[in-house]
Formats: structure tokens, C-alpha cells, sequence
């Protein structure tokens, strides 16, 4: 039989909803509170949902018997929410995306939630997306060979849809780590993504080490792009002996087998795949659970998304042309 167990969503907006999907797939998994100091938004989700606890504070959670939380608060509160939910005692935390403002609070979380036992993860949740994991496959097995660049083009922001896209490459390359990055940054207007002032555009090149390359532009193209069009799930993969075009449900592969551009069987009808809530978030959730209980460290852990998180922090601070070595690396 299952172990049960409990769960709470912080944050009663639009990406909660999301996690609540994937938590109402699950028998295993109860959603008892929500937490929200907007009276209207967290009554809402206790009557839509049948949530027996609201509270308007993260402390108030200590008196309820809780195992999972869910951070679904904005950029600059994650830091905070998530340390706080550590040392309540919660076995695991999903955090929403990005992981948080600055790569020093990021590695705070990761300290607090390791001293804690809690298995912390970032909600990259599209690396359980179909397309993800077949081109992950495919690139494993060396059907393109050797991967020598990324293009990347996306739209909204490095931390709202780059932070999904980057996340996406190092996944279907097996999380490998960057040398160094190299970037432009513009910002002539007085942008804002939830409360955090961001670029109105950027470009940036990214060495990893296993030679392959990320190249990434943001807000910089409204062009439809490899036979997609521009979104947070979209990348080329350029390799020795072939190509890729990868959404979270599609995959295109060109190879010298192919002749020429072939759409990959991914076992299941592309416009039933979601790339947020549902069973793309389940699946997130249950690897979370496995973790708990002993298994591998979940492919979204928040020493995975770390990665992510310094290539964007890096980029977001370059105000000119340069270029900045990873510790080690020179």
C-alpha cells in the first residue's frame, strides 16, 4: 500500500492551479491547506477545491501534520518561503521558477533544505514532457553525434520563459555544467517580470563542458523559428551527424537515415501533452515522493536548476560586453 501524504500550496494564483492538477491526479497525495494573506484568492481555492485549512501565514502550517509544499509565490518570495517551510519540517518542497533572485540565496536554500533532510526541487516541470525525453534519448544514443550547439529563441524574459528553455538544453544534454558565459544585455525601458526589474532583450553564448554550446536570444526575434513558433519549450539541437527541432510534443530529427526532416513517434497524441499541470506536474510530484522515500535524486533538483539559475543571474548583470569564468575553470 502507499504511504499517504499531505500536502499545502502556498501562493492561491494562476501557476498554483497548475500544481493542484497534478496533486488531484495522485491518490497517494491530499492537498489539507493553502496558505495566502488575500482572503478572497485563498477561500476561493479552499471552496473549488475542498481544502480544509487556510492560512493567511507560512508559521501557521506548523499545526498541521504536512509533508509536501508547493511555493507558488513570486520570484523575490522563494528565498524566504522555501526556508522558512524547511525548517517547519516538510519532508519536500516544490518551488516554482525561477529558483530565486541571486545565485547566494540560491545556495542558502540549498544548505537550509539539505540540514533540514528536505528534498528540495524547482519546478522545471517540462522535463517530464514527452519531446524532452525522447530528444534526451536521442542524444544519449548518439543518433546526431556529438552535440556542438543550442539555439535558443524565446520570448518574456530570461527568468520567465529562458529559465523553462536553458533548463531544457542542459536536461537533454544530462545536466552538464558551464565553463563560461559570454553576453549583452539591453534595457532602455523600465521592464518588470513579478515585481523584478528585467531586460527588455539579451543574447548570450554559453561554453558548457562537454564542448557543446547554448546560444540564447531573448526578445531579440518575433519570427517563427525551426518549425515552431518562439515559446518557452522550443530548442535546435545542432549536432555532428544530424539535427534536432524539440518542443515538449514534437520532435523533428534530420539525419543522414532520415532522409531528410522526420516527426519521432512519441507514443501518445501530441495535443494531449501539457506542458504545465496535469500529468506533466504528477509525474514531477511522484519523483519527489520516490526521492522521500530513497530513490535518485529528482531530475529537477534545485542543485540541477542552481545551473540554470547562475547562467541567467550572469546574464542579468552584464550591462556590456563581457565574458565571466566559473570558478575552477581558469
Amino acid at each position: 500500500m502507499k504511504k499517504k501524504y499531505n500536502a499545502a500550496i502556498i501562493g492561491c494564483g494562476a501557476i498554483g492551479r497548475a500544481h493542484m492538477e497534478g496533486y488531484n491526479l495522485l491518490d497517494n497525495v491530499n492537498v489539507t491547506a493553502v496558505v495566502d494573506p488575500y482572503d478572497p484568492a485563498r477561500e476561493n481555492y479552499q471552496d473549488e477545491y475542498d481544502i480544509p485549512y487556510g492560512f493567511k501565514n507560512i508559521s501557521e502550517l506548523q499545526n498541521i501534520d504536512l509533508d509536501i509544499v508547493s511555493i507558488c509565490t513570486w520570484h523575490l518570495k522563494h528565498h524566504e518561503n522555501t526556508i522558512e517551510v524547511a525548517n517547519l519540517g516538510a519532508k519536500g518542497i516544490i518551488c516554482e521558477k525561477p529558483m530565486t533572485i541571486g545565485s547566494g540565496n540560491a545556495s542558502e536554500m540549498i544548505k537550509v533544505t539539505d540540514k533540514n533532510n528536505c528534498k528540495l526541487v524547482i519546478s522545471h516541470q517540462r522535463r517530464f514532457t514527452p519531446g524532452w525525453v525522447k530528444a534526451r534519448e536521442i542524444i544519449k544514443n548518439g543518433e546526431i553525434g556529438s552535440v556542438s550547439l543550442i539555439d535558443i529563441r524565446v520570448e518574456q524574459g530570461l527568468l520567465n520563459w529562458a529559465t523553462h528553455t536553458i533548463d531544457g538544453a542542459l536536461f537533454c544534454l544530462n545536466d552538464p555544467k558551464p565553463l563560461w558565459v559570454m553576453g549583452s544585455v539591453e534595457r532602455n525601458t523600465d521592464r518588470y517580470e513579478r515585481d523584478v526589474r528585467i531586460e527588455d532583450s539579451s543574447l548570450g553564448l554559453v561554453q558548457l563542458d562537454n564542448s557543446a554550446q547554448l546560444f540564447i536570444q531573448s526578445d531579440l526575434s518575433d519570427q517563427e523559428f525551426t518549425g515552431f513558433n518562439n515559446d518557452a519549450g522550443y530548442f535546435s539541437v545542432i549536432g555532428t551527424k544530424g539535427m534536432l527541432n524539440v518542443s515538449e510534443n514534437k520532435v523533428l530529427l534530420f539525419s543522414s537515415k532520415t532522409n531528410g526532416w522526420k516527426s519521432i513517434s512519441l507514443g501518445e497524441d501530441e495535443k494531449n501533452i501539457k506542458p504545465i499541470g496535469g500529468k506533466t506536474n504528477a509525474d514531477q510530484i511522484n519523483e519527489l515522493i520516490n526521492w522521500i522515500e530513497g530513490g535518485p535524486e529528482h531530475r529537477g533538483s534545485a542543485k540541477k536548476a542552481k545551473t540554470t539559475l547562475d547562467i541567467m543571474i550572469t546574464r542579468i548583470k552584464l550591462e556590456y560586453l563581457a565574458q565571466v569564468f566559473y570558478p575552477g575553470t581558469v
